[in-house]
């Protein structure tokens, strides 16, 4: 204990820095009780609104990208389920314009063979008509070379 009070009094300290540390000490817990108790309770409070809101941000985040992938899938689904639709009424629309088609196509066919009968029923006819005179012209023709 000698050798402390000699380094405290080579320092030039003397009995006052007990009275200082002890007043330092009864200063440090007041103001604990009294100024840091409440400076911690803002910083708390301040952290609890600030970083603690981080971690619920992430959660709403989270909410938001499962939303999103909800929101995709249902598009996603909604858009077969459209290009399906569509592929049917294309494909029924299809098969009802080559009904109609075979239909015409079919009449045609019958018109085009009507004609084609008559056709060759008046070819026929021609073709005795030019026959005929063939016949009177040879005979016209040998009468003319006899004569």
């Amino acid at each position: 204990m000698d050798t402390i009070l000699n380094i405290f009094k080579s320092l030039g300290a003397d009995i006052t820095f007990f009275y200082q540390l002890a007043l330092v000490l009864v200063f440090y817990f007041v103001l604990k009780y009294t100024l840091f108790g409440k400076l911690q309770e803002v910083l708390d409070l301040r952290e609890s609104k600030t970083t603690k809101l981080e971690g619920n941000a992430n959660k709403k985040f989270a909410e938001a990208e499962e939303l999103a992938q909800k929101y995709k899938a249902e598009l996603d689904r909604a858009n077969h389920d459209a290009y399906s639709l569509l592929s049917e009424k294309r494909n029924a629309a299809i098969d009802a314009q080559k009904s109609k088609l075979k239909e015409v196509e079919n009449q045609l066919n019958i018109q085009v063979d009507e004609k084609r009968k008559e056709f060759m029923a008046e070819l026929e006819v021609h073709k005795a008509n030019v026959l005929k005179e063939a016949d009177s012209l040879s005979s016209d023709l040998v009468n003319k070379l006899t004569n």
